[in-house]
């Protein structure tokens, strides 16, 4: 043993002498590679500044320049050789390679003090402007930021800022924030049209002269907004004496995180009817002392898959006591969505209907493994063979009955009037489709039609009778509110009027037979449905304050503000509207329906910045009452013989899209509505701006077509605008220059005086 204790120790005593040299190795050469700066941050090797050269003070070391320009308040130090300069700018794209700084200081030799015609640049602790930069208020859709003014010996000549996305819980597209430039004596400024629950990064940079001479970032969060889409109600799967199972789908939220669910029970009782009020909402106990008719029975862990729940099961969740459920109640199980950020919560209620109540629709999954394709099969067979024996029936039929009406000897002389003729009695009346009754009659017909969830109890509205918006040859138009057993909704009234001539009788019923037949498109208002009352016939739609025509005008940056863009909104947003208004058009074109009043006046934004068209009803009052003149919009077939197509509506969508561009510009400022049609015939046609380009300008032109039949359609437009979706700024450019001085036309000259 002691043999081999003595042949070791020297191989022992050579590791630990290793183990030194390979700890004490990186530290050797890190001092070689990276100055030892203290507090202070190298920032690298830039370019020779001759402006510094008449300036500087002797300093053998980084560290002593450093502390000399920081006791003159001074951001940056810089080096070369034994020369040091105090500046507060450094030019980025004037920085070199940092191996071109290799000159080291005479002093400290781990730090740089310049190289050939290059200078080593140093951060003192002195900040730039702006001072104290911070977030004064935030709102759903806005940020607040504030500093405090940059001092005169900062010489800032503006300030450029920006916000970026680094969180959201949005699935919708962002489009990048557009810079924002203010002047050096502002102190505050609000950035707009931001999402909700979204973090955003903002970055404030001062200028001087034409450099960046400070610039600070900081986050913030807006607001978490009301859920965004409305949750669906949940399904009920089954039903016992004192229980109702439910299935609770995930939910995708764009407005905020989903926090949990609140499960409700409404009880409809037909002798009450009791709008949804969430003021009112709590648990079973308060339900029995206040007398409402509506309750939590639980709230629940959000959980992103399906949920089943058991109402009625008499177990307590999130505080709420599930009572059980009478077996011969009628009960409809609504859900309300929470969602709460940084100590704010809001909540958005799913709208319960019978349909809940409705049988599970087929699946193949019902059937057993195996089976699916051979019934699919053998309904598809069968009812190919009843097309196709109803198909021979029919032939034979039309064959004989024409051979039979050949035969017959014919009873009419030239110059005779052919066609049908319809005799219409002294009560009669005769709508668009041939449809024989009076008015009323019709109208009727038309009601049979309307689906039961759109026919509205009175009651459930609440007209603003002195808040008129509208007046056309239908009626007027007026707000109001629609109560639903969940939540209240703002809504235009149409108002039938009850003294329309037979002209205007039947475009009524034509348009209404529109409305009715049209699927629900979320590029359209709403129609929630109609109601009635003893003397009155009412069509309720969905309400939204802010008009296209309004949004575009509030876009607009004064030049004033020399703001390196004229407009708030960035070209892709923009060109993403016209988009979306083409897709809503082709939706008209394919169900060969005509709009004939397309404006921006007849198109909405929400507060989610999205685009709702009116399709119903007159054009809403610009303000104070004053009417709007759409002949601006409309094709010279419509001016003069009021033909109405799609292809009329392809000249009115050009025209609107050029309005876009435009920021809200009148089509044809210059010229009076009287003298329209002639030079429109002439070659008249709303000017190319300098910030619009040739490709999107030729496509308005090719909608200005004299001849309808030589416009596109909508689905060629729609293409069109989606290409040139995919390089912007190719088409459209919002970049403030000599060619441009907003407003390029003044806006609202359409308005009657």
């Amino acid at each position: 043993m002691t043999v081999r204790h003595r042949c070791h120790r020297p191989y022992l005593w050579n590791f630990v002498k290793f183990l030194v040299i390979l700890v004490n190795l990186p530290s050797t050469i890190l001092s070689e590679l990276i100055p030892d700066l203290g507090p202070y941050q190298y920032l690298g090797c830039y370019s020779v500044r001759t402006d510094l050269l008449k300036d500087s003070v002797y300093a053998r070391s980084a560290q002593t320049c450093i502390e000399l320009c920081e006791n003159s308040n001074i951001r940056y130090a810089i080096l070369s050789g034994e020369k040091c300069f105090c500046d507060n700018i450094a030019i980025e794209s004037e920085k070199f390679d940092t191996k071109l700084c290799n000159v080291r200081c005479s002093d400290t030799k781990s730090q740089y003090c310049g190289g050939v015609d290059a200078h080593s640049y140093y951060s003192t602790n002195i900040e730039g402007p702006p001072d104290n930069l911070r977030i004064s208020n935030t709102t759903e859709n806005s940020i607040l930021i504030t500093w405090d003014p940059p001092n005169k010996e900062d010489k800032v000549s503006e300030l450029i800022i920006k916000g970026t996305v680094v969180h959201s819980f949005t699935s919708y597209p962002f489009f990048p924030q557009p810079e924002f430039i203010v002047q050096s004596t502002e102190d505050r400024f609000e950035m707009t049209d931001l999402h909700p629950a979204t973090k955003y990064n903002i970055t404030v940079s001062a200028i001087c002269g034409k450099y960046v001479c400070g610039s600070h970032n900081l986050t913030s969060t807006t607001e978490v907004g009301s859920p965004d889409p409305i949750p669906e109600e949940p399904k009920i799967m089954n039903r016992t004496d004192s229980e109702i199972v439910v299935n609770i789908n995930p939910y995708k939220n764009n407005n905020g995180p989903v926090t949990s669910y609140l499960v409700i029970v409404q009880k409809l009782d037909s002798s009450l009817t009791q709008p949804f009020d969430e003021e009112l909402l709590g648990s079973y106990e308060r339900a029995q002392e206040d007398g409402t008719l509506y309750y939590i029975a639980g709230e629940l862990e959000y959980q992103n898959t399906t949920q089943v729940f058991a109402v009625g099961d008499n177990q307590t969740y999130g505080g709420y006591w599930n009572a059980p459920i009478n077996k011969d109640a009628h009960i409809h199980i609504s859900l309300g969505v929470v969602s709460t950020l940084n100590g704010i919560t809001k909540m958005r209620y799913a709208i319960a209907s019978h349909e809940q109540h409705e049988p599970t629709k087929f699946q193949y999954a019902d059937f057993e493994p195996g089976q699916e394709s051979v019934l699919a099969l053998t309904i598809i067979c069968i009812v190919f063979a009843v097309f196709l024996a109803l198909s021979i029936v029919i032939f034979f039929y039309l064959k004989h009955e024409t051979a039979r009406l050949e035969r017959l000897p014919s009873d009419t002389h030239e110059l005779t009037l052919q066609g049908p003729m319809v005799e219409v009695e002294n009560d009669g009346f005769v709508g668009d489709g041939g449809r024989k009754g009076t008015f009323k009659e019709q109208l009727n017909a038309l009601v049979e039609n309307v689906d039961n969830t759109q026919r509205l109890p009175r009651n459930a509205i609440r007209m603003n009778i002195d808040d008129i918006i509208a007046d056309g040859r239908f009626g007027e138009v007026i707000t109001g509110k629609l109560y639903t057993s969940t939540e209240a909704h703002d809504c235009q009234v149409h108002i039938i009027s009850d003294d329309m001539n037979q002209e205007t009788q039947s475009q009524f019923l034509k348009d209404f037979e529109n409305i009715i037949r049209l699927m629900p498109h979320e590029k359209f208002l709403h129609f929630y449905g109609i109601t009635a009352s003893v003397d009155w016939f009412y069509l309720i739609f969905e309400n939204n304050q802010k008009t296209l025509k309004s949004r575009l005008i509030e876009s607009r940056i004064p030049l004033a503000n020399q703001s390196t863009t004229f407009c708030t909104l960035s070209e892709e947003f923009i060109l993403q509207w016209i988009y979306e208004i083409a897709m809503a058009m082709e939706y008209l074109e394919v169900n060969k329906v005509a709009h004939k009043h397309l404006c921006s006046y007849s198109v909405y934004v929400t507060n989610m910045n999205k685009i709702k068209v009116s399709l119903f009803g007159p054009i809403t009052y610009a303000e104070e009452s004053k009417k709007v003149d759409i002949s601006r919009w409309l094709a010279p077939e419509v001016l003069r013989f009021q033909h109405y197509s799609t292809k009329s509506d392809i000249w009115s969508f050009a025209c609107l899209a050029w309005e876009c561009c435009t920021l809200g510009a009148t089509p044809y400022a210059n010229i009076t509505s009287q003298d329209l049609l002639p030079r429109i015939k002439n070659g008249l046609r709303p000017e190319q701006p300098p910030f619009v380009y040739s490709d999107l300008y030729q496509l308005f032109l090719n909608c200005w077509q004299l001849e309808p039949s030589d416009r596109p359609d909508f689905e060629d437009v729609a293409f069109n605008v989606r290409q040139v979706l995919t390089s912007p700024t190719h088409a459209l450019s919002f970049r403030r220059d000599d060619r441009v001085a907003l407003p390029y036309f003044l806006p609202l000259l359409e308005m009657h005086n």
